[in-house]
């Protein structure tokens, strides 16, 4: 029913020895950083990406206490925002206690406790076989899987270089170019009957043939080094060791969530009113055909629910009965476009068993001592940092000064010439005529002096009153006759041009292509937005550089670089 975490967490706080950072008395850990910045993300950036990164970093904490220290957490929506996201991290919590964690063996938790701590630098080759999970399977049998894999490793300890059998024999597909070369790799990221084998070599002995779904693996470790986690302190790394141990047991956590689904529907003597929710759905079916409900309108099933009537008691939860409104409320906490639809019974049942279900897991997380936990107040401390950065930023634009019309008019005065300047335009006289005999005819009489207007006023179908003058227009308008145009010196007159629908144009350039300025009207909405968004810019920068200087800052770089 609801999501249980099947890798472990990215972050957790570590003891002050693995102090990357320190604000003031407020210390940040070097699992911290890695939670923003992944730590393969950092170590493959360059020396000037890292700076940025860590520069970065330095500026979203500081805008997190500062946050905190003008009250933000205190302002009404942020403080909803944080209860409710609260709430669903210790419902997701309360599931990872209740149900994943007693599902781990003592045996897996002490592995984990014992290996955590250290990173292999491991490489495998992979020997696949016709039933393996891969893209495009070897045609062979699991046995000869395994023939193939035992004389690989005989090639190996005669003396054969890992990396060219590797290349040579792999059936990974990346082994041609890193030689089957996985990394560092941690505790808790591979499937477990390679992590049992790969934690239990020492440098530089291969393993015996392996098999997984994948294949048979030769394993290599060729280093060893401590991880970033040998700095945690003991309930962090306790944490750790729990959620990274969740890997053996993901594939029973389905069945087991539904089972205790099962158990807490039974336990809370839940029950619902079929004939209530049978006027649930009519009134949303009604509200369909009328298209009232609405996601544009902020409308969806709370607002449904909402508004039902003749319902009464919708279900009885734990000796109480409760009506459509508490589960309307609890439904608006989710946007309209992720509500469910109720357009069956069915659907309508679900929908209120998993508003349920939430509900007893943050009653039996409450009274459990979930919300103690450490992993609940490291996660619930990282949705509120994000709010808080999120609000402080905010509130440093809503700071900026909005631009006023002499703002806009200065801009434009100033940047008209290059950046609000319209289309080349050109004007020209233009004699056009249906027939090219016409049109020759025409040209014989200019070229002995007759006048251009003249011949236009008695033969153009373009605007013969005003001898033919057409334009000011730019090239999107009349490609042709702009091209044409574009020969021309003033005064000029071009050879007959073939037109559109079989007709034929002579024309005269009277005005070479010019540009003017874009009317101040057109862009102003363009310019005042541009100037806005400056000004949001301008306010963020000056807001967070200021904070650099007034907070103490200890940068113990030696962590990471």
């Amino acid at each position: 029913m609801l999501k249980i975490l099947l890798l472990c967490f990215a972050s957790l706080l570590c003891a002050a020895e693995g102090t990357v950072l320190t604000i003031n008395d407020d210390e940040y850990s070097l699992h911290d950083f890695y939670s923003r910045y992944p730590k393969k993300q950092w170590e493959r950036a360059d020396s000037l990406k890292k700076d940025k990164m860590f520069t970065d970093f330095v500026k979203r904490e500081l805008c997190v206490l500062e946050a905190k220290k003008v009250g933000l957490q205190n302002d009404p929506d942020i403080a909803v925002k944080i209860r409710d996201r609260s709430l669903q991290i210790l419902v997701n919590e309360s599931y990872e206690h209740f149900v994943a964690t007693p599902l781990i063996s003592p045996s897996e938790l002490d592995a984990a406790r014992q290996n955590a701590k250290k990173e292999l630098f491991a490489g495998h080759i992979l020997i696949g076989h016709s039933g393996a999970y891969l893209s495009n399977p070897p045609q062979r049998t699991v046995d000869e899987a395994l023939l193939l894999s035992q004389q690989i490793k005989d090639e190996f300890e005669a003396g054969g270089s890992f990396s060219v059998l590797a290349k040579k024999y792999s059936d990974d597909p990346g082994a041609k170019n890193n030689g089957g070369s996985l990394g560092w790799v941690q505790w808790g990221r591979t499937v477990p009957e390679f992590q049992r084998v790969l934690f239990g070599l020492g440098v530089d002995v291969l393993s015996s043939p392996v098999l997984t779904d994948f294949g048979y693996h030769l394993i290599l470790v060729s280093d060893i080094r401590p991880s970033e986690l040998q700095y945690m302190s003991d309930d962090a790394y306790e944490s750790y060791v729990i959620n990274v141990s969740k890997n053996s047991v993901r594939d029973q956590l389905r069945e087991a969530a539904v089972n205790y689904d099962a158990k807490k529907i039974d336990d809370y003597g839940v029950l619902f009113n079929l004939a209530g929710v049978e006027l649930v759905l009519d009134a949303f079916n009604r509200n369909q055909k009328d298209g009232f409900l609405s996601e544009s309108d902020n409308k969806g099933s709370a607002f449904l629910l909402g508004g039902v009537e003749g319902v009464g008691v919708l279900c009885v939860y734990n000796g109480k009965g409760y009506g459509p409104g508490w589960f309307s409320t609890k439904l608006k906490r989710i946007s309209p476009a992720r509500q469910p639809r109720f357009d069956s019974a069915d659907k309508i049942i679900s929908a209120l068993k998993t508003i349920i279900l939430q509900d007893i897991a943050i009653s039996e997380g409450f009274a459990g001592g979930v919300e103690n936990i450490f992993t609940f107040k490291y996660k619930k401390g990282g949705v509120v940092s994000d709010l808080l950065y999120d609000a402080y930023l905010k509130r440093l634009v809503n700071s900026a000064q909005k631009p006023d019309t002499l703002d806009v008019f200065n801009y434009y005065e100033n940047n008209k010439l290059t950046k609000y300047m319209d289309d080349e335009r050109v004007v020209v006289r233009e004699i056009k005529v249906s027939t090219r005999g016409v049109a020759d005819s025409l040209v014989r009489l200019l070229d002995s002096g007759t006048s251009f207007a003249l011949l236009a006023q008695q033969n153009s179908s373009t605007n013969p009153g005003e001898g033919g003058l057409y334009g000011p227009f730019s090239r999107s308008g009349d490609r042709s006759l702009f091209d044409a145009a574009s020969l021309l010196g003033v005064g000029e007159y071009s050879p007959v041009l073939p037109t559109s629908k079989n007709g034929f144009s002579i024309i005269q350039l009277v005005e070479p292509a010019f540009a003017t300025p874009i009317d101040v009207d057109r862009v102003y909405v363009q310019i005042e937005s541009l100037l806005i968004k400056e000004g949001q810019d301008e306010a963020k920068s000056v807001g967070v550089d200021g904070l650099l200087k007034k907070y103490t800052i200890i940068k113990n770089n030696s962590l990471l670089f």
